[in-house]
């Protein structure tokens, strides 16, 4: 459980062959719009599996896993660890190690945290703990198992978007030629869309969404203006990009705009297709298919 200097975990999976560079920036897009974790992020976006995630939060920490829906874990080992603390940390007893001194091994979640051990260590009674990473998923049920704990499922990401209804998606500050491209992309998957002045996006409106690259909307929006759509802007994937878009309130980030997964992706987070399909056919399976946002 030494820190040290760890590899960054988005490297780690570049490293396994699990994502490629443009995979990754689209992970990162995902983690600094939504604030996850980064692994959720990526498994959010079907970029990796919670396995893989997993796997390199090993590598990552030095700490092994345990495929917990395999285990065959033993009711008694659940006094060792009362419903609070197991609730409280996430861990679920695995098994009694006798070495030269009793070892408890238990599962948890990562990054496996000293709390956690130390908490565990002092109410077991047990000199040593070891611990092996499960997925939040496996230690799920495997609470729900051994002490009932019934866990609220979370909100899927779409549901806390607001509804929006259709109304055409608003271009504003592209050159012509992309404007062009953009709308005939969007077309395609049934989005309206309409080329606006700078008067228009001042007067959007909560409901509509604005796509735009940045230099554009940061020139728009000096001063005392303000946006009050939800705004998807264009500009560099790096953390200058992010922190320029955060400082104008985006709700959405395109490294290219061109791009028609990242494009449909960015806008299905603000107009889910299940709250509100669009009209001449859904970019529903497109979208399902894939893996990225930016």
């Amino acid at each position: 459980m030494e820190t040290g200097t760890r590899r960054m975990l988005g490297e780690i999976l570049l490293e396994r062959g699990v994502l490629s560079r443009a995979q990754l920036r689209l992970g990162l897009v995902h983690h600094h719009e939504v604030r996850v974790p980064l692994g959720r992020a990526l498994i959010r976006e079907r970029l990796c599996t919670e396995n893989d995630v997993l796997q390199a939060l090993s590598d990552q920490l030095g700490i092994g896993t345990v495929a917990l829906e395999r285990e065959r874990l033993d009711p008694k080992l659940a006094r060792l660890i009362p419903a609070r603390i197991a609730q409280q940390y996430r861990v679920v007893p695995l098994r009694l190690e006798q070495r030269d001194r009793e070892v408890l091994h238990i599962a948890l979640p990562a990054p496996a945290s000293i709390e956690a051990l130390d908490a565990v260590r002092a109410i077991s009674g047990k000199p040593r703990v070891e611990p092996h990473l499960a997925s939040d998923t496996a230690l799920s049920r495997a609470l729900s198992g051994l002490y009932g704990l019934r866990e609220p499922v979370p909100e899927p990401l779409e549901s806390l978007l607001p509804a929006f209804d259709e109304a055409p998606l608003l271009l504003y500050g592209w050159p012509p030629v992309t404007a062009v491209l953009m709308s005939r992309v969007l077309s395609r998957h049934g989005f309206e869309t309409r080329v606006v002045t700078p008067l228009e996006v001042l007067h959007a409106g909560p409901s509509d969404i604005v796509l735009a690259p940045m230099q554009a909307m940061e020139g728009l929006l000096m001063g005392e203006a303000r946006l009050n759509g939800a705004l998807i802007i264009h500009g560099d994937s790096d953390d200058e990009g992010f922190e320029r878009a955060q400082a104008l309130g985006a709700r959405g980030f395109l490294a290219n705009p061109l791009d028609e997964e990242l494009l449909l992706r960015a806008i299905h987070r603000l107009r889910p297709p299940h709250a509100s399909p669009p009209r001449k056919g859904r970019a529903h399976d497109t979208a399902e298919q894939d893996s990225a946002p930016s």
